[in-house]
């Protein structure tokens, strides 16, 4: 296939986190006519309000420590939403994620601790039960987190415990005020217990961040982690947090689509894999656990979209994948910081083909305009013009897929990509480089 003159369908051609090291992407400033201020909630042309705008996506959810009054009153379906234009808010926002009791109902006004039984009075569907007792399992390792940069500004989000030693894993943004990481950060645990937690370490490119605590004389409870590969459309999940400051929130829905990649930050360089899911997830619910019915972690809530018709439709939330969030926590845990892939090679759209002749509307594949000399990509023989169309088994089909499959890759591992090249597809396996170098 051959790129049509001026074709181009989205995605991020020619400046890919499959192309550059992190150090040229997440060195680039912050959009100056991006609008977006930690507590001010505003909006410009090419950015969008933390408070979810009516006609676009909103990036940031951390909110100010006092939470604002949305613009209107509508039920927001997630976390918060980037795009590969210029997001601006993640869904860190409300203060004070937490955990703690909830409340069930289903046509009735009774309630049940998060660490009792299910109420009789709940609905006896299958699925509201196995809700609310899913919840009670994950609740208590679930946290809410205040920060603050030591001035006025001050926000939060929530986290999940990893283990007995005190550590907890949360939003990179939920951390972080105008590219400040925050000087005091608190953790508020599932017993009302308040801890200061110190940050292990962050790491911008996978918006994840590794707080600890002192565990003497808590009784923690660890997070049991899922199989996020494992996820199929339809399921149910389960997500926990602290949305606008109302702590030990419960929220359900189903998995849309196990298989996203959404930008990691307001930058829009860095692409990461997502679960998409219907589940209400609003601003404080970032950094809180996204569970499976067996109280299983598969996703760390990061960002969500409101309807952009002026509807009352819930819009999408989105998920850090529980199995890139292991890799990257354990990374940091171990060493205070995370490693990403690097693939050395100018990427742009392919139109797809429409049997008799190239699409002018879909994208189909990633085209290789270039490969930087001696990069993996040169090493593998990846050549200019060649498609990527898939890659570890992943279907590819525009530069994103391609940016987000390579930068969750730990550098040094070894990615299989389906090219065709003349009017013959085959494998090529490339060990990845180190973006970070």
């Amino acid at each position: 296939m051959t790129q049509n003159t001026g074709w181009s369908q989205g995605g991020n051609d020619g400046a890919s986190d499959a192309t550059r090291p992190l150090q040229s992407v997440n060195g680039r400033p912050i959009y100056q006519n991006s609008g977006y201020q930690q507590a001010g909630y505003q909006t410009s042309q090419n950015a969008y309000s933390q408070a979810y705008p009516q006609n676009g996506y909103g990036y940031r959810a951390t909110a100010a420590a006092t939470s604002p009054t949305p613009e209107k009153s509508k039920r927001y379906g997630g976390g918060v939403i980037l795009t590969a234009a210029v997001l601006a808010a993640l869904v860190g926002g409300g203060v004070g994620a937490g955990v703690g009791s909830f409340t069930a109902s289903a046509g009735s006004s009774s309630s049940s601790s998060a660490r009792g039984s299910v109420s009789s009075n709940i609905s006896n569907s299958s699925t509201v039960t196995g809700v609310a007792e899913t919840a009670k399992k994950a609740l208590p390792s679930t946290v809410s987190i205040v920060a603050s940069n030591g001035s006025t500004a001050a926000g939060g989000g929530s986290g999940v415990v990893l283990d007995k030693e005190g550590h907890v894993l949360t939003n990179n943004h939920v951390v972080v005020f105008s590219d400040r990481e925050a000087s005091v950060v608190e953790v508020r645990l599932n017993d009302g217990t308040v801890r200061t937690a110190k940050i292990v370490g962050r790491d911008e490119a996978s918006d994840l961040a590794v707080l600890k605590i002192d565990p003497s004389g808590l009784n923690l409870q660890p997070i049991t982690w899922g199989d996020s590969s494992k996820l199929v459309s339809g399921e149910v999940v389960v997500a926990l947090g602290a949305p606008y400051s109302r702590t030990d929130t419960v929220t359900s829905g189903v998995v849309s689509n196990a298989n996203r990649v959404q930008p990691a930050d307001e930058k829009g360089q860095n692409y990461i894999p997502m679960v998409q899911t219907d589940a209400p997830i609003n601003h404080g619910n970032s950094g809180g656990p996204l569970v499976n019915l067996k109280g299983e972690l598969v996703g760390i809530n990061a960002q969500g979209q409101a309807s952009q018709d002026g509807g009352t439709a819930d819009g999408m939330a989105f998920s850090i994948t529980s199995n890139y969030a292991k890799r990257i926590s354990s990374e940091i845990i171990a060493s205070g910081k995370a490693t990403h892939g690097y693939l050395g090679a100018n990427v742009k759209n392919s139109p797809a083909d429409t049997g008799s002749g190239s699409s002018k509307l879909i994208s189909g594949g990633v085209e290789i305009s270039s490969v930087t000399s001696g990069s993996p990509a040169a090493k593998a023989d990846l050549r200019a013009g060649d498609i990527v169309v898939e890659a570890d088994g992943h279907p590819i089909t525009k530069s994103d897929e391609l940016n987000g499959t390579v930068r969750a890759a730990a550098a040094g591992s070894n990615m299989t990509l389906k090219v065709k090249r003349g009017g013959t597809t085959k494998d090529i396996t490339v060990t990845l480089g180190s973006a970070n170098s």
